[in-house]
């Protein structure tokens, strides 16, 4: 226990000159000088009458008179618990690769398995299925992965970046997908971060997905990872000029989580959208999606073809627990804010898909779009500027409850 009256740094609490010189030249007791007492401490009494006998109580308090050793002793106590230790030398994070040390990006990534790959800011590399192994956590930095020039063939099936185990995180990266200097060619299949395998707890944060070719961010993750979500894209922004395939896309997986992003002007007019939920084949799973807090635009498009924002499409598939909520969904190239398609056959698909809580408006078309035997539900959105709200072909209404219409005719048709 330290003296609460002793002044720190020479300087006494309240700034006294006097005190500052008492503690500068010492008090001596006995012959005994005493150095460091504030001149708030109790006043030193005549040395016959027991000096130190009123000093607070603690490790200043004795029932006799110190010695000129056990005093100096005492006095050095706080000034050797505030020396700071000595810095350590050439310490070097093993956790963490750079990728500045290696040849090329895939060498470090193959070093980086369980550990921290760090990309240096504003570099720009020219890669191709770059593969990310498990457990690493790509630190992006800003840094440019791009697709090369007149590399895409009628046979291209790749992305710029692959997820190659569980446990990834990419976060940082920026990848340009080179669409403008292909030379003409273009392939849906040429993504530019692929998630596609039995993959768990992979994220995808803070990235910019631009020049797209086939998809932003593509998975396919059959029913890999039962709890939490499985796969999670947050916090990123996806633009294109009208002529890629989709921003997002799920074809197979559970506990898929799509949030807070932005996409402006995705899609060729005849592929999908911004956020496609779709599977491949009849072995593919779609379960557990939740689409959230993400803003989609689209600027005018002439000609006719397939554009939407947001799409569940269940072809011979039924998918449990499609949420798409809290969306802003915009743009007069839309040909829907949103669509639902079921089975053709007539037959109701079984899909649980709820639509709720999202603000739709000034789109080409309807606000949501349900073709061919499903029933949704459709609650508390909010309808303007389209026409219609709701557009049912062919198919059911779930819940309808809650829904907004501001210059919207008809509401539902």
């Amino acid at each position: 226990m330290v003296d609460a009256t002793f002044p720190v740094n020479r300087q006494s609490r309240h700034g006294d000159s006097a005190g500052i010189a008492l503690c500068r030249e010492g008090v001596k007791v006995s012959g005994v000088p005493v150095f460091g007492l504030s001149p708030y401490a109790p006043r030193l009494v005549d040395p016959g009458r027991n000096s130190f006998r009123r000093l607070p109580v603690g490790i200043f308090s004795r029932s006799s008179p110190l010695s000129r050793r056990s005093m100096l002793g005492l006095m050095a106590l706080p000034l050797l618990a505030a020396k700071p230790p000595h810095p350590a030398k050439s310490v070097v994070d093993t956790d963490v690769v750079l990728v500045t040390d290696y040849a090329t990006p895939q060498l470090a990534a193959n070093a980086a398995a369980g550990k921290r790959l760090r990309f240096p800011s504003d570099r720009t590399y020219t890669v191709s299925d770059l593969l990310i192994p498990a457990g690493c956590y790509v630190e992006g930095n800003g840094a440019i992965l791009r697709t090369a020039n007149s590399s895409t063939t009628d046979s291209s099936d790749d992305g710029i970046l692959r997820v190659g185990g569980n446990g990834v995180t990419i976060d940082g990266l920026k990848f340009d997908g080179n669409n403008q200097n292909q030379g003409g060619t273009w392939n849906q299949h040429r993504h530019q971060v692929r998630v596609h395998g039995n993959y768990s707890n992979v994220l995808v944060t803070d990235c910019d997905f631009y020049n797209i070719i086939g998809d932003g961010v593509y998975i396919n993750v059959g029913s890999g990872g039962n709890t939490g979500h499985t796969i999670e894209v947050r916090d990123c922004t996806f633009t294109a000029a009208n002529d890629n395939r989709n921003g997002v896309s799920v074809t197979s997986g559970t506990n898929v989580h799509v949030h807070h992003n932005t996409f402006t002007n995705m899609a060729r007019p005849d592929m999908p959208g911004a956020i496609d939920i779709e599977r491949n084949s009849i072995t593919d799973v779609i379960d557990d999606i939740l689409v959230e807090y993400n803003t989609i635009t689209r600027a005018a498009l002439s000609g006719t073809g397939s554009r939407y924002g947001i799409l569940a499409c269940m072809f011979n598939c039924v998918g449990k627990n499609i949420v798409f909520r809290n969306n802003n969904v915009s743009g007069a190239g839309l040909s829907a804010a949103c669509l639902i398609i079921g089975d053709n056959s007539g037959t109701l698909n079984a899909s649980t898909v709820t639509v709720t809580g999202n603000e739709f408006h000034d789109a080409g078309g309807a606000g949501v779009e349900l073709n061919y035997g499903i029933r949704p539900d459709i609650t508390d959105n909010r309808f303007s500027n389209l026409s219609p709200g709701i557009l049912n072909y062919n198919s059911f209404l779930g819940n309808t409850s809650g829904n907004t219409f501001t210059n919207v005719a008809p509401q539902i048709s």
